[in-house]
């Protein structure tokens, strides 16, 4: 009785720790969604900076271009991010419809797109959804930014993207300001046209 009363225990003890550790992880991950195993914090085998131009371990991180991609839209033409170099800087919002916080961030991000769109280029980049899931989602939702379709998950490879609800800042030369993982604000949107 007493080897049986152990060995529950020790199960319940089990089952309790990794309650806990789901938890922590689900609470540190701040607003996104992982869609991969690990986030590498690399583009194209180069850091790029996560915040205030710095990188994890606090040296400087130099400038670099943001990855080339030539993407179908909802629309059936290309969109192609190396058109706005020169022009205006670009937020890609990596996302897919099943993702709680894009449903609760997209329609945010919109209304900053509707106020900016003058100033800055605004693109959702759908992470291997179907053209129909991706053009029900922005249809129930109201979405009127472009919709780039990475059907194959080729440029969310190219920015280590690993989960969703992630926004890559873009600035007017083309080169990656700022990785944000989770919610956009409008105060992001604006270091950008400053």
């Amino acid at each position: 009785m007493k080897n049986k009363s152990s060995f529950f225990l020790g199960i319940a003890s089990v089952f309790i720790l990794a309650v806990i550790v789901l938890g922590f992880i689900n609470k540190s991950n701040n607003g996104y969604t992982a869609v991969g195993s690990s986030h590498s914090g690399t583009v194209s085998g180069v850091t790029v900076p996560t915040g205030n131009n710095e990188s994890e371990n606090g040296v400087k991180a130099s400038k670099n271009f943001a990855p080339d991609f030539t993407l179908e839209s909802l629309d059936g033409s290309n969109i192609s991010l190396s058109d706005y170099r020169g022009v205006k800087p670009v937020v890609l919002d990596f996302w897919a419809s099943w993702c709680h916080n894009c449903q609760r961030d997209m329609p945010v991000l919109n209304k900053l797109y509707d106020k900016y769109s003058d100033d800055v280029e605004v693109i959702g980049v759908n992470l291997q959804e179907s053209k129909k899931k991706a053009q029900g989602f922005v249809d129930s939702n109201g979405i009127n930014f472009p919709i780039a379709l990475d059907s194959r998950g080729k440029a969310s490879r190219n920015y280590a993207i690993n989960y969703t609800n992630t926004h890559v800042l873009i600035n007017k030369e083309g080169e990656i300001v700022r990785f944000i993982p989770g919610d956009i604000r409008e105060a992001d949107i604006r270091t950008l046209i400053q």
